[in-house]
């Protein structure tokens, strides 16, 4: 018995089954597929750019990818302005500790204080004495007996009872069966309220007893109200000893471990006191935590420069650059043997990827500008070689690390330790004014370096005119004292703060030096520019393309299965007249043969 081949059935469009070359011994259907397909290589070859152009896109959006970390890894380093600095690693902050003592052997610093300094922390050296530290208010209530068969036995009597701080207060009611732990849960409940919370403490297996605490340090933030409103809940806890109030004990607490107090310390000789042990408001940007006090101990806060954090941001861009240049190469990687393209070297030949490689090459190549002279015997830093940094030897026999940085870190170090307002100046933008009165708050990647001349005229403490170089137009007001170059040319983007006399007509010569890091960052801004970069724009470019194939394969497409159903119904109506010409056949046959037995 002989297989049916099932690639030979067409089911047409209205269900009927219908075997190919049934009649014909012609596979019609496998014709008509092959037909079929010799139409459709057109809609193939589109198929295969849109295959192509996929690759291109995906390695295209990771060269963005990387593009955008290398810009991020240089967004501390192009000497971005803030009003705390946090945006310059170069302005990163260290302390150092160490204590004193005139009586003696002084306890480590580290145990009286912590100290965390922020960016906008001058550097300096200050010294600090914590005479006490600040506490909460603590006492309880008497020792109360606790019963095995419950959490803890429940209070006696029934009321409510008033609490609060300066914050606020609020009234609690107890009910009866109320325990230590259900007054405990209400009054912590309020705390955010009240600034009071309550814990339970063990005393034995048969007793506990309940403490309150005022939730921060401080005399201001003692408990201020604290008594039965109803009933005699606090009275039968214990809670007062009826005896004649003092400065320290106005509430009449029975059980007062722990009054409030404020924290005092001595800073550069100077007696300060604060309701809080964490506090930010002494010295600029710094955080100081008070652990323990030692009257007589001296610690000294030593606030330098963090060189350490630069030194990281370097070594980011360094990785994120390599990282962007590595992957280039492998997208464009073409054997020098066999002249063939890599296996996945998906943009040999594109015209942007090689334009952004010229590109990177020549800002990491280029030259700080408009750096200050450090001495007739000493030479500016004013390429990154000169501290390092510096693109990998011709003669590298790894293809992938063509272009790419190597640094070295001894000559790093050394820059960084001995000259690092270079360093500053090799990377960043840096701006400086020779007048006190005027402040450089802001710049864009359009400023150059030079010296440019700001003249501003001031009435009743708002700027009213201001040029630059004396050309008219060329700046607009920012506020009502603040000035921004519009029309300048060279120094379009300069933004500038005014704090002189209400009525008055100054000049400002405002220099700006133009660091390889800044150049390289608004460098990479532009290549990244979502409607103007080229980046951008070749991909974008791509996916157009790849919209428009895909509409031509749809169009392409649809043509041919009219075309198929055509084809199909012309071999199905031959089949069928096939058909009915074997069945004439097949009777005439058979008439002959019954004519022929008659005779």
């Amino acid at each position: 018995m002989s297989g049916i081949n099932l690639d030979n059935i067409y089911v047409g469009a209205n269900g009927r089954v219908q075997l190919s070359g049934g009649s014909s011994n012609i596979d019609f259907v496998n014709i008509v597929d092959k037909m079929i397909e010799a139409r459709r290589i057109p809609a193939k070859n589109l198929e295969d750019k849109i295959d192509v152009n996929k690759n291109a896109l995906t390695s295209l959006n990771t060269i963005k990818s990387l593009t955008t970390e290398l810009k991020n890894a240089l967004s501390t380093l192009y000497g971005a302005m803030s009003f705390d600095n946090s945006k310059d690693a170069f302005e990163a902050k260290g302390v150092y500790l160490t204590s004193s003592s005139s009586s003696g052997t002084a306890t480590p610093a580290a145990q009286l204080v912590g100290v965390t300094a922020s960016n906008a922390t001058p550097e300096g050296i200050y010294e600090l004495e914590v005479q006490s530290v600040a506490q909460r208010q603590k006492f309880s209530t008497a020792t109360q007996n606790i019963t095995t068969s419950a959490d803890l036995t429940a209070v006696t009597g029934t009321g409510t009872f008033t609490l609060g701080t300066a914050k606020g207060s609020t009234t609690i009611s107890v009910e009866a069966g109320d325990s230590m732990i259900d007054i405990r849960d209400k009054v912590n409940a309020a705390s955010g309220t009240t600034g009071i919370r309550a814990s339970v403490v063990k005393v034995s297996d048969t007793q506990s007893t309940l403490v309150f605490s005022s939730v921060d340090e401080g005399t201001a933030n003692a408990v201020t109200t604290f008594e039965d409103t109803t009933g005699s809940v606090l009275s039968s806890l214990g809670v007062f000893d009826g005896g004649i109030s003092d400065p320290e004990n106005p509430l009449q607490l029975a059980h007062q471990s722990q009054v409030a107090s404020d924290a005092t310390l001595v800073v550069d000789g100077v007696t300060i006191t604060r309701s809080s042990n964490d506090i930010n408001d002494i010295i600029t940007g710094a955080s100081i935590n008070l652990y323990d006090a030692e009257p007589g101990t001296t610690v000294r806060i030593e606030v330098e420069r963090d060189l350490n954090t630069a030194k990281t941001a370097i070594l980011d861009v360094v990785e994120a650059y390599n990282a962007l240049q590595t992957f280039i190469n492998e997208q464009t990687y073409v054997d020098p043997v066999t002249g063939e393209a890599g296996e996945d070297a998906y943009l040999v030949g594109n015209p942007t990827v090689r334009s952004i490689q010229q590109q990177l090459k020549m800002m990491v190549s280029s030259q700080a500008e408009g750096v200050t002279n450090r001495g007739p015997d000493e030479e500016d830093y004013s390429l990154l070689a000169d501290i390092g940094i510096s693109t990998v030897s011709p003669l590298q026999t790894d293809p992938y690390l063509k272009g790419t940085l190597e640094l070295d870190e001894t000559k790093l170090n050394q820059a960084l330790l001995s000259e690092p307002q270079e360093v500053i100046e090799l990377f960043g933008l840096k701006t400086t004014t020779d007048n006190p009165n005027v402040t450089v708050t802001g710049f864009s990647g359009k400023v150059q370096a030079g010296t440019y001349a700001f003249n501003i005229t001031s009435t009743a403490g708002a700027i009213t005119g201001s040029d630059v170089d004396g050309v008219a137009g060329s700046t607009e007001t920012l506020g009502s004292n603040s000035v921004s170059a519009t029309d300048a040319t060279n120094a379009n983007g300069l933004v500038l703060l005014y704090n002189g006399p209400d009525d008055a007509t100054i000049t400002a010569n405002v220099t700006v030096s133009v660091g390889v890091g800044a150049q390289l960052f608004f460098g990479l801004e532009k290549l990244l520019d979502e409607s103007d970069g080229i980046l951008s724009q070749e991909i974008d470019k791509l996916q157009t393309q790849n919209g428009s194939y895909s509409e031509k394969v749809t169009k392409i497409d649809d043509r041919l299965a009219i075309q198929k159903d055509s084809l199909l119904t012309q071999f199905i109506k031959m089949e069928e007249a096939l058909a009915q010409m074997k069945t004439i056949q097949q009777s005439l046959t058979e008439m002959m043969a019954a004519s022929q037995k008659d005779q």
